[in-house]
């Protein structure tokens, strides 16, 4: 049992006055925040953010269009950045897409169980009245150890802020290939321009990260043909899809090509302490969409045609990839028989649905 001070803070919301948002112990395991206030915090945050949109913003919902989708998809994802970087409390928040491509703010819930290996991170997500589904990777979930964390912070420069918000942003956020590092595996994530490696161990339902590298720890890397492509998506279960909106060994060549020139991160700018306003910038979320290039016309679709964290956006006009990676093979050289090699690495990826623990 636990014999820390039960960690608490003072809600920062002009929606709940004089609120403490505290932590759940359940023996070994902690949660923050408390299971219990979920409810509530989630109301007051959704209040700070959809009462500063445009209305027909503010009104997306599973009828809206790609173009609306994005827009409101960008509006989440500046409200997120902003607010995480200039919350006075220990809360922190992400944007997610439903399974109907609509985003929300979900409040992430840290949950910390001590181990004789550490503290262990998973992370759940919480919206409106209801947890998302679980994010797993290829159906199996994902646990953090506390060291990667820590070499996170240590290593990876942002602008942001050195917590679980950018960790989970930078995550979830990449093409995800599994490659053979020094005497394990790693999952391998473009970030920056560069990469990062989290080194991993793997039982029968989850997959432990275990350390976090960049390219100055980073002394070998063997490719792999076909590489293991991975996703990130709602569990439970998963099938290794036949048509990917990505291509694998292109991706697998640009990372050996960073690792082997050794292109390190840009050097990023502190961010500045002064928040941004929310009700200022809520209005610039159809101007930054335009920007970006994604007018009405656009349309909005899961990675892989997987429902998760990872979206693509589609500009007016163009047509989203459908690449079969195993036909690709086969016209490139024929003279082999890829479908062996193909069925046996999908078949380290598919999983069966399995409930999960924390439910």
């Amino acid at each position: 049992m636990r014999s820390e001070p039960i960690k608490f803070s003072s809600f920062d919301s002009i929606y709940r006055h004089e609120y403490t948002v505290v932590e759940e112990r359940r023996g070994d395991v902690s949660l923050y925040p408390h299971t219990d206030q979920l409810p509530v915090i989630s109301r007051a945050i959704n209040l700070e953010f959809y009462g500063a949109l445009p209305p027909n913003v503010a009104r997306v919902d599973h009828r809206a269009d790609g173009f609306h989708k994005i827009m409101l998809k960008e509006a989440a994802s500046m409200f997120c950045y902003s607010i995480n970087g200039a919350r006075a409390d220990k809360l922190r928040l992400f944007d997610l897409p439903t399974h109907d491509l609509v985003f929300k703010v979900a409040v992430i819930q840290q949950i910390i169980e001590n181990t004789k290996r550490g503290p262990h991170h998973r992370f759940r997500f919480y919206s409106g009245d209801h947890f998302f589904p679980d994010i797993q990777l290829c159906g199996k979930s994902l646990v953090v150890a506390d060291h990667v964390l820590q070499r996170f912070t240590a290593r990876v420069p942002n602008n942001v802020c050195d917590d679980v918000y950018f960790f989970l942003l930078v995550l979830f956020g990449g093409l995800v290939i599994s490659m053979p590092i020094g005497p394990g595996r790693a999952f391998i994530i473009p970030h920056e321009r560069s990469i990062l490696a989290f080194t991993y161990e793997e039982t029968d339902t989850e997959y432990i990260l275990t350390t976090c590298l960049t390219l100055n720890e980073i002394h070998s890397l063997q490719p792999e043909l076909p590489p293991l492509a991975m996703n990130f998506h709602y569990g439970p279960g998963f099938v290794p899809p036949r048509l990917r909106n990505w291509k694998p060994t292109h991706a697998l060549t640009d990372f050996l090509k960073i690792w082997t020139r050794k292109e390190h991160f840009e050097k990023q700018e502190p961010r500045k302490s002064k928040p941004l306003d929310w009700h200022w910038l809520a209005y610039w979320c159809r101007d930054h969409t335009l920007k970006k290039g994604f007018g009405p016309g656009s349309n909005l679709y899961f990675q892989d045609n997987i429902p998760g964290p990872r979206v693509l956006e589609v500009a007016p006009g163009h047509q989203m990839l459908q690449y079969d990676e195993l036909a690709a093979y086969k016209k490139v050289r024929p003279q082999y028989d890829w479908e062996p090699a193909f069925a046996e690495r999908d078949a380290k990826l598919t999983r069966p649905a399995t409930p999960s623990p924390l439910r």
